[in-house]
């Protein structure tokens, strides 16, 4: 049986009403065409996979939207027969609903959702029809808008409700990137001690509690400063990533790129620390004694002359870097302050997320 279409407004919006067929076909027909989908449904089909299908096709060029209640789900259970029902159904619904299996997909659990709305950016149906193959087997009625402008009203007005909500369910993303910051912010905090410790000295008295830099006997390893470069470099790449996952891209504003990039800039190379960091003192005194002094009579006094010449320089490298090392410091605290909310943004999200599951 074809679906019965009467126009409300010519060209714009119609009411659709279906039998044997999915009541919002038109809709379906444009996903190959759109740049935005939106789907909210009591549920979607436990066992059949088409219309999920179209939507990961879909994910490859749309960004693609699901909200759906999970309807053996309930906020109490009374025996063990209801609750396993519900488990059961809750595990097959977040493993078909994984955001990890499809590009640019988001998935929303809102159980108190009976809303059932199935759009792109072009044409809109909102109905009784659910987003389920089964739906097709009742008859269901609704409209579909056809004008874009008036779509986009559905989309900026409606739908930030609906998400709002719901509970975005991000699979096992959250604990992911929790342990990949974690992991990074220990590599950072590691190389940033050993660097310290390397060109900084304590006085006073009788506490040495005053923290100095060291001009006369400082030292910098240049594995401590690429490996804090390069994890620097990873925590923009990681963080810039949040971007790409819808709910997360707010976490991105947690961050301050600028002060990354500066951090990075500090110590890349051909800088002062990157220099200082690069300079072997005994490499610098070996080719002095075979260069420069290598005509001197007196090994031991040559010796001397090319350690103190090879001390020299190093305190000159020290004194050419010592600003652009206090401000990377200082820059390392605000970054380690920054990744800490980040992660405890993620938690918050995960302990949200656990709530799916309330068996």
């Amino acid at each position: 049986m074809s679906i019965q279409r009467i126009p409300l407004v010519p060209g714009k919006i119609e009411l659709v009403s279906s039998k044997d067929e999915l009541n919002y076909q038109d809709v379906l027909n444009d996903f190959s065409e759109a740049d935005f989908i939106f789907v909210t449904t009591y549920n979607i089909s436990e066992r059949r996979e088409r219309l999920l299908q179209m939507l990961k096709e879909a994910s490859e060029h749309a960004e693609v939207r699901l909200v759906t209640n999970i309807p053996s789900r309930f906020d109490r259970y009374y025996s063990s027969v209801p609750r396993q029902k519900a488990q059961a159904s809750i595990e097959r619904y977040t493993e078909k609903l994984n955001p990890e299996s499809m590009d640019g997909f988001s998935a929303f659990f809102h159980f108190e959702n009976h809303t059932k709305i199935i759009l792109t950016n072009n044409i809109a149906y909102v109905g009784s029809a659910n987003f389920s193959e089964e739906s097709q087997n009742s008859r269901e009625t609704g409209i579909l808008i056809k004008d874009p402008e008036m779509v986009q009203l559905v989309i900026d007005n409606l739908v930030p409700i609906i998400e709002g909500e719901g509970i975005q369910y991000f699979g096992d993303v959250l604990n992911e990137k929790q342990l990949t910051f974690s992991m990074l912010l220990s590599e950072m905090k590691m190389a940033a001690d050993n660097m310290k410790e390397g060109v900084y000295t304590y006085v006073g008295h009788p506490i040495e509690d005053t923290e100095v830099f060291n001009f006369w006997d400082s030292y910098l390893s240049n594995r401590d400063v690429s490996i804090l470069y390069d994890v620097i470099i990873e925590l923009e790449e990681e963080i810039n990533n949040l971007r790409e996952i819808h709910g997360l891209n707010q976490i991105f504003n947690l961050s301050d790129m600028s002060i990354l990039q500066r951090a990075s800039d500090l110590c890349d190379h051909g800088t002062p620390i990157w220099e200082f960091s690069s300079f072997n003192a005994q490499n610098f005194a070996s080719d002095l004694l075979s260069n420069e002094l290598a005509l001197y009579e007196d090994l031991d006094e040559a010796c001397q002359l090319a350690s103190q010449q090879a001390s020299e320089r190093q305190s000159e490298l020290a004194e050419a870097a010592v600003d652009d090392i206090r401000e990377l410091f200082g820059l390392i605290e605000l970054i380690k302050n920054k990744v800490v909310l980040i992660n405890t943004e993620l938690n918050r999200l995960d302990v949200i997320q656990e709530t799916i599951d309330n068996t």
